[in-house]
């Protein structure tokens, strides 16, 4: 399944404006799903400037109202650039800069590859390593906290394997009142199909274990999409006959448990147990959240019925990783999910 380029206008969606320093800086293309032109309104809610920013791309910044104030880092020196209403400033690939201004200044970026983080990963990937995209299809309450997690993932992932991993989410969306699976089916499609136009990735996750929109992705893909709850309880009963799975929320737990029956598990399924926490609450804690995980854990293999359990939850599997080495040996296989599932999505880009 396909769409044809469609010329649109873009509108504001406050849902990605995020805090830049003392601006609010909106990616606006991230709605057409460019993969070469980024264009970012940034709008200074008081006068100052951000952090220091070295640009792994070209990009010029136009001057919409007020007056950019933008300082040149060179050798630690700084160096400031004034920018008048109608004016074009243009910083070459490799500049250093702490993007300031005025209150009240809005100022349009347009920065070229929009990319860069992609192509620059496969510029120092191994030879003929497969390139996995491991795409999270929801968005946590608090906006920073997509980043982070992303920036978490990628950490994990780096030296696991030759295979290369892109973390990145869906485009921001709202449900409007309507039905959320059917705006989140969309939202995966879209990056899907963006994934596909890249031409960078050689598979696709969609990193989330309720296995949101897989079939409809596998349609309108030509890499192969993986689904990390399909796989890890596959994988799982090569342990033993009987696994479990530990996931985030009571509400999870009846949807997973019916997903495993889907896939004709359910008989191999010890059971599907809830931590109870939720995933902001899981980035901000996650030692806590991993020793709830391990206290499960404790408690499953106490019973002895599951050989393996699988955390059927990105974010708590995330979580339990960065912890497991303080936790004993509990007797049973704890599987590394998210590794697992972009192993497998490796393998099969492999074929």
């Amino acid at each position: 399944m396909s769409t044809s380029p469609k010329a649109a206008v873009l509108p504001l969606d406050e849902n990605r404006a995020n805090p830049f320093g003392p601006s609010l800086l909106e990616h606006r293309t991230a709605q057409a799903g460019f993969t070469e032109l980024g264009c970012w309104f940034m709008d200074f809610t008081e006068s100052g400037h951000a952090d220091a920013w070295t640009l792994e791309y070209e990009e010029s910044v136009y001057v919409i109202q007020g007056q950019a104030l933008l300082r040149i880092v060179t050798d630690g020196a700084e160096e400031e650039i004034a920018g008048a209403a109608g004016e074009l400033i243009a910083l070459p690939k490799g500049t250093t800069v702490r993007y300031g201004g005025t209150a009240g200044t809005r100022l349009l970026l347009s920065m070229a590859p929009v990319n860069w983080r992609e192509l620059a990963a496969a510029k120092t990937e191994a030879p003929n390593a497969p390139r996995v995209l491991f795409l999270t299809p929801f968005h946590f309450d608090k906006p920073e906290h997509d980043d982070e997690f992303d920036a978490v993932l990628a950490s994990m992932f780096d030296g696991q394997g030759d295979q290369s991993v892109t973390a990145r989410h869906v485009e921001r969306f709202e449900s409007g009142g309507g039905d959320y699976d059917t705006t989140q089916t969309q939202a995966v499609l879209t990056a899907v199909e963006r994934a596909n136009a890249e031409g960078t990735f050689d598979a696709i996750v969609i990193a989330c274990h309720y296995d949101p929109a897989v079939r409809e992705a596998r349609e309108a893909s030509r890499i192969p999409v993986v689904g990390p709850l399909q796989l890890t309880t596959a994988l799982a009963t090569q342990f033993g006959p009987k696994f479990a799975v530990v996931t985030d929320l009571p509400e999870a737990v009846p949807v997973i448990r019916g997903l495993i029956d889907d896939y004709g598990r359910g008989t191999e399924c010890a059971g599907v147990t809830a931590i109870g926490w939720e995933g902001d609450a899981i980035l901000e804690d996650p030692r806590g959240a991993a020793e709830a995980v391990d206290r499960i854990v404790a408690d499953l293999a106490a019973a002895g019925e599951a050989q393996s359990v699988v955390i059927g939850c990105t974010i708590v599997s995330a979580a339990y990783e960065r912890y497991r080495h303080e936790f004993p040996d509990r007797g049973v296989v704890v599987l590394n999910s998210n590794l697992v599932t972009v192993k497998g999505a490796a393998a099969l880009a492999a074929n």
